[in-house]
């Protein structure tokens, strides 16, 4: 007798569950997107013990007959998908038909759902994935269905869940996800009878994200939108002041569908340039609009991922629209001061807040009356910087202060450039001006530096070699693991260049594996780093007169090559706050 067996109906329903329904938040993505799809236009969700006792999922779509919601239950039982073909036009979040069926295989759910001309609704109730009951009542036309004891017939898949507070998390991003995508849905959170999360019906988007991430989010967001033939980018990114430490916070929808992609991501990340440090990452919510035949939805099991057919047109694309909107906006950092009355905020949050604020307010006035002295040079002469690309950057030069920062006053505020940030964009923008048009001017050294490196600095170099090469650095072997090098970039003037060399090595070496654009944008954010003023160069007039031209007129001058800003403007109002002025 052979071995091999067709499993029963409710095994291979509980396998399929593997896949599509991982953990309770897969579950509420499924019913969420089948009210969708239903025409909803009003659905909440409550859950229980992070969706473990109850998921409940009501909405006012359709709703089904007593045929089609017993149907909907049958594993590949579906209304969008009759013919191979039409896999290439499938505008539906749910189409395979699989999501009911695991569900109901690894739970005790009911179902109530009821169409406009139906008189009664039918309840269902299942329960290991077969029907146990079935009738008729009353209820409103749509549907609901509650998920009981998810994975209580599976008990190796509950005892991986993680903790209560991370599968509640992985709940709210997934119900964020939804209420983002469809900006005509209105869609209420409730877990443990708390409203949570809450998106109003035809609010606008913008008025989305404020109730979910907040004003500063919403004041920071820069519209974008790139077109062509066969794709429509649309939505929203933020301003590189609000950041996440995270990716949590960059949506991304193809038609409708909330998705990942690595991809894509980074083509977001790379239109951003050198706005952002290390470590932060940018909150967007990007839009796809695509011909249905040019992407797979049928890619993932849980369809989070999809596949294109021009993926390279689209990155362009969503790379050009981020580019274009932050070059677009004034990106200037505004120094705000919050001072307040310690009794005010007493009142509000107790003697905790008057003792923190007395010590605060104490220890800052110490410090201030006790600091050394911070002088900068006297200018006779006061001059103005007027860019000509952005009216906004109208300057008048007061001073360079404790050699390093140079202060001026603009348009009711005072303003302080960071000389090193500044001078060091001006750099890069200049290095990789000269790199993209490959006319890198290069000056021969008449007498070559040699460098001695370690053997792993030496195979970062000789894996490298173009890299320098393109950007005007002449490196030869010199015997061991020593260097000689024999010309450099004319920009980087009298600087030591072997000090250069070496801090673009090291940041070769943390990047690994990077391409050889990437490895070129650090090298050139090194070698503007080490050619730029350091903080306590003193400059002359004409030398900051230079600077302030050059800086005012770059592409991009809201941060250096690292993301940290060169310029912050206190507006006079709020220095009159500080003093007393105005309350």
């Amino acid at each position: 007798m052979g071995i091999i067996q067709v499993l029963p109906d409710n095994v291979a329903n509980q396998i399929a569950a593997g896949e599509v329904v991982v953990r309770p938040a897969s579950c509420v993505k499924e019913l969420i997107e089948n009210s969708i799809d239903a025409g909803a236009k009003n659905i909440t969700v409550n859950v229980e013990d992070a969706g473990k006792k109850l998921i409940e999922i009501k909405d006012d779509g359709c709703g089904m007959d007593e045929t089609d919601a017993v149907n909907s239950f049958l594993r590949h039982a579906t209304s969008k998908i009759k013919v191979i073909s039409d896999l290439d036009s499938v505008q539906t979040l749910g189409f395979r038909g699989e999501a009911l069926a695991s569900i109901a295989s690894v739970s005790r759910l009911e179902m109530i759902t009821r169409t406009k001309d139906e008189e009664a609704a039918v309840r269902i109730l299942f329960d290991n994935g077969k029907i146990q009951k079935k009738e008729k009542t009353a209820a409103n036309c749509g549907t609901v269905i509650r998920v009981r004891d998810l994975f209580y017939n599976t008990p190796a898949r509950l005892k991986f869940l993680k903790s209560k507070y991370t599968e509640e998390a992985h709940i709210i991003d997934a119900v964020m996800a939804q209420g983002l995508s469809k900006e005509d849905v209105s869609i209420k959170l409730f877990i443990d009878g708390k409203e949570t999360l809450v998106f109003p019906p035809a609010s606008g988007f913008k008025e989305k994200v404020r109730s979910v991430f907040g004003t500063e989010a919403h004041d920071a967001l820069l519209e974008i939108g790139e077109y062509t033939d066969n794709i429509k980018i649309t939505g929203f990114i933020c301003a590189p002041s609000v950041t996440k430490n995270n990716r949590s916070a960059q949506f991304l929808f193809v038609n409708g569908r909330a998705v990942s992609s690595r991809a894509l991501s980074y083509a977001v990340y790379e239109g951003y340039g050198t706005l952002l440090m290390k470590g932060n990452y940018p909150v967007t919510f990007i839009f796809v609009e695509i011909n249905p035949s040019f992407v797979d939805v049928n890619v993932h099991p849980a369809k989070a991922e999809v596949k294109f057919r021009n993926e390279h047109d689209i990155y362009v694309l969503i790379k050009k629209a981020v580019e274009n909107a932050l070059h677009a906006a004034n990106l200037s950092r505004s120094a705000y001061a919050d001072v307040f009355d310690s009794a005010q905020a007493a009142d509000k949050y107790g003697a905790a807040a008057r003792e923190s604020v007395n010590r605060f307010f104490t220890q800052e006035s110490a410090a201030l009356f006790s600091s050394p002295l911070v002088s900068g040079p006297r200018s006779d002469v006061s001059f103005q910087a007027q860019s000509q690309r952005r009216e906004y950057f109208n300057f008048r030069f007061l001073g360079q202060v404790n050699t390093t920062y140079i202060v001026g006053e603009e348009n009711g505020s005072l303003v302080i450039i960071d000389q090193h940030a500044a001078h060091e964009k001006v750099l890069y923008e200049a290095i990789m001006k000269e790199l993209n048009s490959g006319e890198v001017k290069v000056q021969e050294m008449l007498i070559p530096e040699v460098i001695e490196m370690t053997p792993a600095e030496k195979l970062t170099v000789s894996n490298n070699l173009e890299v320098f090469a393109k950007m005007g650095i002449e490196l030869e072997p010199f015997g061991g693991n020593a260097y000689s090098i024999r010309s450099h970039p004319v920009l980087i003037k009298n600087k030591a260049i072997g000090g250069i060399v070496k801090s673009i090595v090291d940041s070769l070496k943390e990047k690994g594996t990077a391409s050889a654009d990437e490895a070129m944008k650090d090298a050139a954010a090194t070698m503007a780093c080490r050619a730029a003023y350091k903080a306590g160069d003193a400059l002359s007039q004409n030398e900051i007169e230079a600077l302030l031209g050059e800086y005012f007129e770059i592409d991009a001058p809201f941060s250096c090559p690292h993301g940290r800003p060169p310029i912050v403007k206190i507006g006079f109002e709020e220095i009159e706050k500080m003093f007393k002025r105005k309350l």
